[in-house]
């Protein structure tokens, strides 16, 4: 090993705080006894139980069989509607189906999406919003590619199955989300919250149900950036349900979708940019007459917004939050601490691993040799790039797959090692290249990077 080489593993140790968990030679006793000083600057603030955040990987309009069939959805108006007799206040139409015979399901923009009606050849007017076809294809795309990137913070879970009280933000993002050679979003990346807090919804109280979480009302407003179209995103009064997996999520969002909100956004892919949704405006200004049945304006006599409803699913990601260090490269100041996954080599699995393998120790002195033996690109990729979002998530990724590989314990629990480490490199290499045991290499860590311990909660 170089001298500059044995000189970066001691940074790597020092930021991460490994050198109390055995970076050297210390036995597995000693690390387990010392595990608790890489935290122990938290002021005696109590951590979260359990804080999930994900990136949303798929975002796009829900598509059940037809119009008559059942819709998994929300009574989002508190009431059954009905077409033959519409209650004061209401516009005419007829309410959905649930799977379960639920009465009062709301998605009338679905009427949109199968409206019938067709052009001169044949095709449906409003076919571009039928699954698999270009609207479709455009909001999909978008976030997964940084034109509309979303994040979901579930926080006080502790327990996964069934838990009555726990709190759910969205956020949007001015970060794009990491994607693997298959194009699909990869799980464990690091991303900032947008720093306009307009893009926030509110906190809001949730519930989890055999491993379903349901959550509301909040209003939902994201800065889109999708090919010719610039503008907001808005669902107000939004619902979601969504089951939770291992590193994944994967379910629904209904709200209510302003017909004002509508026209900005489909206006410019219509009448100001050569028809390119294949509808014009006027055609959809018909049809939104027609069809929308949210906010009644007694003085039009109409409605103002559609009911509709998207699929929503995602995968981990560690968020970082407004107020610190811990931003997108040069996005000026966004980012902060992080809100990462507690306890995360808790489950009997790991800690049978950990068992069987001699301790923590054993991690840490892989995390230390794994950037030299499995991810030397990686390493030099974050140094050439002055620490890019990108080449930290991929040294994080990289080394938490090596740790994996080599121990048999889960990503969830390697990936605190991964990240951590990633993160110190990217944030820290000048404090702690002058002195890996300095206070000042120390600080950075803490200060830039989520808790090993909190974390891992060994």
């Amino acid at each position: 090993m170089t001298a500059s080489a044995l000189n970066f593993r001691v940074i790597v140790c020092a930021a991460l705080g490994i050198a109390l968990v055995a970076c050297g030679n210390a036995s597995s006793e000693g690390a387990a006894g010392a595990g608790g000083g890489a935290g122990g600057t938290g002021g005696g603030v109590e951590p979260p139980l359990v804080t999930s955040g994900y990136v949303a990987s798929a975002f796009g309009f829900f598509y059940p069989g037809g119009l008559e069939s059942e819709v998994p959805g929300f009574d989002l108006d508190q009431r059954v509607s009905s077409a033959e007799s519409p209650a004061p206040n209401d516009c005419a139409h007829d309410d959905f189906t649930g799977p379960g015979g639920e009465q009062g399901i709301d998605y009338n923009f679905l009427r949109i999406i199968f409206d019938e009606e067709q052009k001169e050849d044949g095709e449906y007017v409003f076919g571009g919003f039928r699954e698999g076809q270009i609207v479709d294809g455009v909001i999909n795309g978008a976030v997964k590619n940084g034109s509309m990137t979303v994040l979901l913070d579930v926080q006080g879970i502790d327990d996964p199955q069934n838990d009555d009280e726990v709190t759910v933000q969205v956020f949007g993002s001015e970060d794009s989300p990491m994607k693997g050679t298959d194009d699909e979003v990869l799980p464990f990346a690091t991303l900032s919250v947008h720093p306009n807090p307009r893009f926030h919804t509110e906190a809001v109280a949730g519930s989890i149900v055999d491993g379903v979480l349901t959550a509301g009302p909040f209003d939902l407003i994201f800065p889109i950036n999708i090919q010719i179209v610039n503008d907001e995103f808005v669902i107000h009064d939004s619902w979601l349900r969504i089951e939770l997996g291992n590193d994944t999520f994967q379910g629904l969002i209904a709200g209510f979708w302003d017909v004002s909100n509508i026209r900005d956004i489909i206006g410019k892919p219509t009448t100001d940019n050569g028809n390119a949704a294949n509808f014009t405006i006027e055609q959809f200004e018909t049809a939104m007459a027609l069809h929308a049945d949210g906010d009644y304006d007694p003085n039009a006599g109409l409605c103002t917004s559609f009911t509709t409803m998207f699929t929503f699913g995602g995968v981990q990601a560690f968020i970082a939050h407004e107020g610190g260090d811990l931003g997108g490269g040069g996005s000026g100041g966004s980012g902060g601490p992080i809100s990462t996954p507690t306890d995360q080599c808790l489950g009997a699995a790991d800690q049978a691993v950990l068992e069987e393998i001699g301790g923590i120790g054993v991690v840490g002195s892989l995390a230390a040799e794994c950037p030299f033996s499995s991810c030397g690109g990686e390493v030099t990729d974050v140094l050439t790039s002055g620490g890019s979002e990108q080449a930290r998530n991929a040294l994080g990724d990289c080394i938490a797959q090596c740790i994996s590989d080599e121990t048999g314990l889960s990503r969830m629990c390697t990936d605190c090692y991964g990240s951590i480490a990633a993160c110190s490199t990217s944030f820290c290499l000048q404090p702690c290249a002058a002195d890996p045991g300095s206070a000042e290499c120390a600080q950075c860590s803490l200060e830039n990077c989520p808790s090993l311990d909190d974390c891992t909660g060994l």
